[in-house]
């Protein structure tokens, strides 16, 4: 039997040199309280750029106007027993009017700000992103687009 996949597209949304994360709420259970960029698992029936859209939207209450780039991909395991997990991980650049919209949080996060590269390496330091070892973790995503320009 085919084990089950569950893909999960990753959103880096970047203006001039700030990358916008949030950060999930203090009763969460998976990771509270850290920092992390926007994302969430493909749907049946949803296109990659549906998902991206959707997920901004539903974290942030920003609408998507410009094409996403395709940044990395990477794929992992829980445990033995668990599916296959994709991750695909996509930069949207702000449009200069873009960047003033107002930003609705969803339920699941509690902050949210705009950061450097390097101020995302002392947080990462200081264990308040998600992946602090590794390569695909928040910062390792961040470090893809952080010399990206459009």
């Amino acid at each position: 039997m085919q084990p089950l996949q569950i893909v999960s597209v990753i959103v880096l949304i970047k203006h001039r040199n700030k990358c916008l994360l949030v950060q999930r709420s203090d009763d969460n259970d998976i990771f509270p309280s850290i920092w992390q960029n926007f994302g969430g698992k493909v749907e049946l029936g949803e296109t990659v750029e549906t998902v991206i859209r959707r997920e901004v939207k539903e974290e942030a209450g920003l609408d998507i106007t410009t094409n996403p780039v395709f940044l990395q991909s990477y794929s992992w395991k829980k445990d033995e027993n668990s599916p296959i997990r994709l991750g695909l991980v996509f930069l949207v650049y702000l449009k200069r009017n873009q960047y003033k919209l107002k930003i609705k949080l969803d339920k699941e996060l509690s902050n949210y700000g705009w950061f450097t590269f390097d101020m995302a390496k002392k947080m990462n330091a200081e264990d308040k992103l998600i992946g602090k070892n590794s390569p695909t973790g928040t910062l390792g995503q961040l470090s893809c687009a952080k010399d990206y320009r459009l």
